[in-house]
């Protein structure tokens, strides 16, 4: 049994975030009920798409889940949700504030539907403050958190969601810790998350480093310059030396034992402030290496490398390919897709695999009729355009 099995989540977020916390939560054995637009979801749009509504994203972050197409602009539709409200665990939103109130469905009306309820809230600037009705995107929130590499021409974002899925992450373990509490004191209770938050704080400990000592008198070291990669002949490798062992087996590997006794790099703290000097020292070293080269010899000398590979060799990752951990499985709508297996595993068993992710409305009457819906109610409610089901776009 998974550990989330007999858990349902009512899931109203789109795009990243949001989705990526019901898609761990998923694979971890919960019962999502993913409700969007009858439209579909923004995120059926955004990456690849090998079939119309059936992005890279959304195959991703929406796998395992129940998709109910329900149109909440109408009173007909949010009606349809409320019965769902009363059967789940875990609400999770994440509309800009004052949009739940404006639809009816503020924090006490849920809790009057279901007192029990987890709610679980995540905005791009918070519930509150000078930006919390601000529309927020990842690339948004990069900027606004300084989660951005800082070069001559000026900021550069991550070639990512960062933002988003770090607040996703945030939001399925905060959600978690809101069931555990709630077995405790049989209450619901609200979480909030906020991305530039979850941002800002994923990045303290590195990239705002420098601000968490106020008072200091010393400089800081750049971090991204000391964990740039390194060219090799053929490719690129990244290196770690953090300890003087690893740093003696680094001078010993690319023939430069001389490097150990240059002041500027006696210590870590002095080789981290002196870095610029310490590549321009060893670069030539490294770059008459082959890749292959430059790591046998790293290590065999215990010190932490790694080559720098890109998207299309990981299918063929030694590692990865051990594990299975990128098999291709045929989707059922998009045909065949590359997947990545849930991360976790419990007593050496993984989450739950094979899920795929649905069509628009694919479950909606199912999970309606789960909910207690009357037929009847289900069919005027698809006849009327307020619930759609699979394969009625366009009728």
């Amino acid at each position: 049994m998974q550990p989330l099995s007999g858990i349902r989540v009512v899931d109203l977020t789109s795009v990243v975030a949001g989705p990526l916390a019901t898609k761990l939560m998923a694979e971890q054995g919960a019962e999502v009920w993913k409700i969007e637009p009858v439209e579909g979801d923004r995120s059926r749009m955004v990456g690849f798409a090998p079939v119309a509504g059936f992005s890279s994203t959304h195959l991703v972050v929406n796998a395992g889940k129940q998709s109910v197409a329900l149109d909440l602009t109408r009173e007909e539709g949010r009606a349809l949700l409320r019965p769902l409200i009363a059967r789940a665990d875990i609400l999770i939103h994440n509309f800009r504030p004052g949009v739940m109130d404006r639809m009816g469905l503020p924090v006490e009306t849920l809790w009057s539907i279901k007192p029990d309820l987890v709610i679980v809230r995540v905005a791009g600037f918070g519930q509150q403050g000078p930006m919390s009705g601000d529309r927020a995107y990842d690339p948004v929130v990069q900027a606004e958190s300084g989660m951005v590499s800082w070069t001559g021409e000026g900021p550069v974002l991550a070639p990512q969601w960062i933002c988003d899925k770090v607040s996703g992450l945030y939001a399925a373990q905060a959600a978690m810790a809101a069931l555990v509490a709630r077995e405790r004191t049989g209450k619901g209770s609200v979480v909030d998350i906020s991305m530039l938050e979850a941002a800002v704080a994923f990045g303290w400990m590195d990239i705002h480093g420098a601000e968490v000592v106020v008072d200091r008198s010393e400089p800081v070291a750049d971090v991204a310059m000391v964990y740039r990669p390194w060219a090799t002949a053929d490719g690129w490798i990244v290196v770690v030396m953090l300890s003087q062992e690893e740093f003696a087996g680094w001078s010993r590997a690319i023939g430069m034992p001389d490097l150990l006794s240059d002041p500027r790099f006696e210590t870590m703290r002095l080789r981290f402030l002196n870095w610029a000097e310490l590549r321009d020292r060893c670069s030539a070293a490294v770059a008459a290496l082959t890749t292959d080269e430059a790591l046998s010899r790293l290590g065999r000398e215990g010190v932490p490398c790694g080559r720098a590979n890109r998207s299309t060799t990981l299918p063929d990752h030694a590692q990865l390919r051990h594990d299975d951990f990128l098999p291709v499985t045929v989707h059922p709508e998009a045909g065949r897709i590359r997947r990545a297996r849930p991360v976790a595993r419990f007593d050496g068993m993984r989450g739950q695999e094979d899920l795929f992710a649905p069509a628009i409305g694919e479950h909606t009457r199912a999970v309606l009729a789960a909910a207690g819906v009357p037929p009847q109610e289900i069919e005027a409610s698809l006849a009327s355009g307020a619930a759609l089901a699979k394969g009625e776009i366009g009728k």
